[in-house]
């Protein structure tokens, strides 16, 4: 990816997921117990003192002061001044609250994005955190109960109601339950009064009357078992649960996973439920959050007489902030376990979280602790750019997983033999500040890329969805987040990021590096675990780090304005409308045709103000490559991006983007090469240069291939250390023969080089002929078009037009099923594969939408609450290109080992079961309702994705009025279609049957 480096590191995401066409593996990693082997070594135990917040050490510099060194080889530091920043306490006047007098609060607002929908929240501050003894898991299984029975919704009676209006409901959808917090969310459409206040029904059913039957508790520890399996027994979490045992153990946390351990999940019984219940579950613990297209007054009275008569139920305990104190001396953890697929390492420097001090001055100290540890980053990440350091690549990352526990890091992958040296490499780096600070140039840099993101920010203020403000009001019942006008907001920053200097960042570093100890964490694939020196090897490094002969860094070169000198223009040759907005009021796009070939389609839309996405495309990818170019080009995408471009090396290109917001991804797929990306409005050109350089003047640098080729490598050899990557790797081998449809093997990875990488590319993206690009969003058409006469109209191009069909190979015949043995812990899934015929009609792109529906909500039903035995099924259904496409339906299914068989048969008897008896009246009305309220819904995605699959699939997708009158098509599709195409799409004699079982 060009442009956009920053962000959350992938340590989260440890096991690499790979997309299947409709076959999206998901990873979850959260709440789990651990498991493996670890070596930890520390000087000191986490203390549980009365709750405080970290102070500076006394020997700084006071607020405005003069610059001050704390000892002799100390960078100046200067602590931030709050005093005259524009004031974070005024409420933004569009937000209605109020507090009931029986405590509960509440915050409604009125916006119309995206328009004729409401989100709706119910917040509970309470998490696991707050669980007794004997409600391990507790808090997590009662988000489960609320849903599986209310005085008014009995059972499962509140799934049909919220299914009958189209609100989403599923895995991760509804709620999510955190050590410190449970939230309840909902979204539903606005066009009948009565369904908004069905939602308040519900929201007020969650915190009053939840009935957690006994016989229900037990037929839901088979669903809570399930998901335990999904996160508790991946590598995610079983890394990610040693992550938190290492910052939480000796806290309040201590033992208190959301998910819990299956021994508390085996044996919950509907008493510590209902304790937790009573004690947490009262009006003075929550708020109700409404957003939408709703008319405030009315919202308000409904949320008064709803909610005026709860009241606490059980002992109403105080709700105290609970604080983590982390060691201040060094800690390390080296973590083994036989899954992961990647070494990684990181140096976290924790505290309690400083909240002294206006909200002004807390919120001024964060954005330049981000600042910092942004410079920091960026600095370890050109290094590896250049490849001068051991470790793959770094990013800055936190595991401030709890509410007051701040624990900013950088992180760190590379071989188990480097992970020494890479966290050797890390702690030189926060000496190197402690010592000469930033400089002024680094400073500009970041504030630059801060500010860009604030104006894009504040330009889309008038278009942001209802979503965003819904959960931003949670925060700040939970958190105490601040609710400014945009505008203030934004004169704030601005303010903030004017007084930021070298000293006052370096003040925020040096005073966190000198009170924190050092919390160091590396784990490696099993294969080079051995490599990795003990525990107390990394203590040592941190202890010692101030004896290390460290030197200040060398200036950073100039940066130019431009990318390059802007070509000499090329008037288009036609101009077409392809819409005239008489049916989606914004969809009119212009198309652009230029003698090279090229055709751009211009559409401005008010979905999201600020801010342009666009895509290009062409026909050809791998199919048109010989076999032997196949890995070549599975690579090229990858590399190129993270190769620089032009005369800009990797490292250049990050800091020519660095403040200003573009993003920019190139891809190859079996039928089409492709870029795909956005950027603010004011950075257009940027978009179009970067555009331009990338298909004329692409780079493949050997850092890039090697550490790409690195991380692939162990998937490769091993697939068994990863389910999702196993079970894909099977699947696409059992369905297809040509290599283009088939994940690389360690021959193809160590037989690719960076010359034909290069050549690949160059062929697939140097001639634009037959190329064709579309921009929505938020622009002048006018200026927009003047871009791409300089850009795009001038890309070479050689007349060379590429043919596709589009056609895939037709599946094997029969029921082919197979099983594959990856991960450790006890998890499996079933996997279906079922290949159709289906038609160019868009009557068959809204009945697969109808049927993803109606089939995730069958197997939901039967395998989940009937069974008992599934956290999270679904159905995920879609059509294929060209003239003759192909319907294909993934069906996925996790469980227990000891289950699988079970699974598997429920779920072909709920096939044969649709095919021979047909969708229900019940589930058709659910799925109409549902997929009706989607279509109404549109992003600028997706009208980039429509307004190309015309120009470059006719065959497939022959006219846009199609797409303009899908929301019309599904007033005309019965029961009787959907089973039709069920006939179709689902033969149950041909199919292909993944099993994935443990090791």
């Amino acid at each position: 990816m060009f442009g956009a480096r920053s962000g959350p590191s992938c340590r989260r995401s440890v096991a690499r997921s790979t997309a299947f066409g409709v076959a999206t593996c998901l990873l979850v990693a959260a709440c789990t117990s651990s498991s493996g082997v670890t070596q930890e070594s520390s000087n000191s135990t986490p203390s549980i003192d009365e709750p405080k917040t970290t102070e500076p050490p006394d020997s700084t510099t006071t607020p405005g002061g003069t610059p001050t060194v704390n000892d002799g080889s100390s960078t100046p530091i200067v602590a931030p001044d709050p005093d005259g920043l524009p004031a974070l306490a005024d409420i933004d006047p569009a937000i209605t609250l109020g507090t009931l007098d029986n405590g509960l609060r509440y915050l409604i607002r009125r916006n119309d994005n995206p328009g004729a929908r409401v989100e709706m929240r119910l917040s509970i501050d309470a998490g696991s955190a707050l669980q007794e003894s004997d409600q391990g898991g507790g808090a997590h299984f009662l988000e489960h109960m609320l849903f599986n029975g209310t005085e008014q919704f009995p059972e499962n009676e509140l799934i049909a109601v919220l299914r009958s209006f189209g609100a989403s409901f599923g895995a991760d959808i509804n709620a999510y339950t955190s050590y410190d917090e449970t939230v309840y969310q909902l979204t539903m459409p606005t066009a009948d009064p009565s369904t908004v206040s069905t939602g308040l029904d519900v929201l007020q059913q969650w915190l009053s009357a939840a009935t957690i039957d006994p016989d229900q508790v037990l037929a839901e520890r088979g669903v809570v078992l399930d998901e335990w399996r999904g996160s508790a027994q991946s590598v995610n979490g079983r890394v990610f649960d040693e992550i938190q045992r290492f910052f939480l153990d000796g806290s309040p946390y201590e033992d208190r996973k959301p998910i819990g351990t299956d021994d508390e999940i085996s044996s919950t019984t509907d008493g510590p439920l209902r304790a937790f219940y009573d004690d947490w579950y009262r009006p003075d613990n929550a708020a109700v959050v409404v957003v939408g297209d709703i008319d405030v007054a009315d919202i308000e009275r409904q949320i008064v007489e709803r909610f005026q008569p709860a009241d606490a139920r059980g002992d109403s305990p105080e709700r105290v902030d609970l604080v983590v104190e982390p060691a201040t001396d060094a800690r390390a953890v080296v973590f083994d376990d036989p899954d992961v697929s990647e070494g990684f390492a990181f140096v976290t420097l924790p505290l309690a979280r400083d909240l002294s001090g206006s909200r002004e001055a807390v919120v001024q100290r964060d954005i330049y602790q981000e600042l910092a540890f942004e410079i920091i980053g960026t600095r370890l990440a050109n290094d590896a750019l250049r490849g001068e350091v051991p470790f793959d690549d770094a990013a800055v990352d936190g595991s401030g997983f709890v509410r007051l526990l701040d624990a900013p890091e950088i992180f760190v992958s590379a071989d188990g033999a480097d992970l020494e040296a890479s966290t050797q490499a890390v702690l030189d780096e926060y000496e190197r500040v402690l010592r000469y600070g930033f400089t002024q140039d680094e400073v500009d840099r970041s504030v630059a890329a801060r500010r860009s993101a604030a104006q894009v920010d504040f330009d889309g203020r008038d278009s942001r969805q209802d979503a965003s403000y819904a959960d931003e009001y949670v925060r700040h019942v939970l958190e105490g987040e601040s609710l400014p006008t945009a505008q203030r907001w934004f004169d704030y920053v601005t303010a903030v990021l004017d007084r930021a200097t070298p000293e006052t960042l370096a003040y925020m570093f040096v005073t966190r590096y000198e009170a924190a100890g050092p919390h160091i964490f590396v784990t490696a694939p099993a294969d080079e675990i051995g490599d990795v020196p003990a525990a107390d090897v990394f203590v040592t490094q941190a202890e010692n780090a101030s004896s290390r002969q460290v030197e200040p860094r060398p200036d950073a070169a100039a940066i130019g304005d431009s990318l390059l000198t802007p070509p000499a223009p090329v008037d288009e040759i036609g101009v077409t409308q392809l819409a005239d907005g008489t049916v989606i009021s914004f969809f009119e796009p212009a198309l652009l045709t230029f003698p090279n070939g090229v055709s751009v389609a211009f559409n401005n839309t008010p979905i999201t103000d600020g801010v342009v996405m666009f895509e290009g495309r062409s026909p050809g990818g791998s199919t048109v490559l010989d076999d032997t170019d196949v890995a070549a080009a599975a690579v090229a995408e990858n590399v190129v991006e993270n190769s620089g471009v032009g005369s800009f090396d990797p490292v250049a290109i990050d800091a020519f983007l660095a403040d200003k917001e573009v993003v920019l991804d190139a891809t190859i797929d079996v039928f089409t090469e492709g870029l795909n990306g956005s950027a603010a409005t004011t950075d257009m050109e940027t978009l179009f240069q970067l555009i331009h350089l990338v298909m004329t003047e692409p780079r493949v640098d050997p850092v890039a291939l090697e550490q790409y080729i690195d991380n692939e490598l162990p998937l490769a050899e091993d697939p068994s250390i990863n389910p999702n990557y196993a079970r894909f790797k099977l699947l696409t081998e059992t369905r297809y023969t040509d290599p283009r449809y088939q994940l690389l093997s360690v021959d193809d990875l160590e037989s690719v080089e960076p010359a034909q990488v290069e050549a690949v590319f160059r062929d697939r993206f140097g001639d634009a002929s037959d190329w064709a690009f579309s921009f929505n969003g938020d622009f002048d058409i006018s200026e927009a078009a003047e871009l791409a006469r300089v850009y795009l109209g001038t890309l070479p191009a050689t007349g060379r037009v590429e043919s596709v069909d589009f056609a895939e190979p037709l599946p094997p015949a029969g029921a082919i099923v197979d099983t594959t043995q990856a991960g450790e812990g006890d998890q499996a899934s079933v996997t279906f594969f079922f290949t159709g015929d289906g038609t160019i009609e868009r009557r068959d792109d809204v009945i697969a939408r109808l049927l993803q529906q109606v089939i995730t909500a069958r197997l939901t039903d039967v395998i989940r609450e009937e069974l008992g035995e599934s956290y999270s099924p679904f159905a995920a259904i879609e059509l294929t290109g060209g003239a003759t496409p192909l319907a294909e339906t993934f069906l996925s299914v996790s469980t227990g080992p000891d289950r699988v068989q079970d699974v598997s048969i429920a779920v072909l008897e709920q096939v044969v079961d649709l095919r021979a008896n047909g969708v229900t009246d019940v589930e058709y009305a659910a799925a109409i309702s549902t997929v009706g309220n989607e279509l109404e819904l549109f992003s600028n995605e997706q009208l980039n994705d429509e307004i190309l699959n015309v120009l470059t699939d006719p065959a497939g997708n022959p006219s846009l009025a199609d797409f303009e009158n899908q929301a019309e098509l599904i007033n005309s599709i019965s029961q009787g279609d959907l089973d039709d195409s069920i006939d179709r799409w689902l033969p149950v004699a041909d199919y292909i049957e993944i099993w994935v079982l443990p090791r």
